[in-house]
């Protein structure tokens, strides 16, 4: 009895994993199997420097954010991703990129008092970043 119920769950998740797939509308890039791994780490890695340069901006250390956005963020890996991926995609983490680099900038000329002006427009910077990682994940799914 046990044994046909576990059959049956295993049966039932592997039909909504499917049906899951088959009704996600976002784009599937296909990639190596030996270069899946390391592009979702890639991305895994984009998002914890994300969450470290909002850290540093809730501490109102806009130059620390600004260091993590220069070098975590702004350059692309050279990691051999591109050829596998759509051009649409790679310009929208071009976009990242330049969104963080636009970050850094932003985030260096904020004074040590920061004003509400300050502020906001760090903010907004570090909103276009965000952005980016967003519109890519609403457009695209990795298989």
């Amino acid at each position: 009895m046990m044994r046909s119920l576990m059959v049956v769950l295993v049966a039932v998740s592997i039909a909504a994993t499917v049906a899951a797939a088959e009704d996600d509308p976002r784009t599937p890039i296909k990639l190596p199997p030996d270069m899946r791994g390391v592009f979702l780490e890639h991305m895994r890695d984009h998002m914890d420097a994300l969450d470290d340069v909002m850290a540093e901006v809730a501490d109102a250390d806009f130059k620390a954010a600004a260091k993590v956005a220069r070098e975590e963020l702004v350059a692309g890996s050279g990691a051999g991703f591109g050829r596998y991926l759509p051009l649409e995609f790679r310009e929208m983490g071009l976009g990242m990129h330049r969104a963080a680099a636009e970050f850094a900038d932003v985030a260096d000329a904020v004074p040590a008092e920061p004003t509400p002006a300050d502020w906001k427009k760090a903010m907004e910077a570090l909103q276009a970043i965000s952005a980016q990682c967003r519109a890519c994940h609403a457009t695209f799914r990795v298989e």
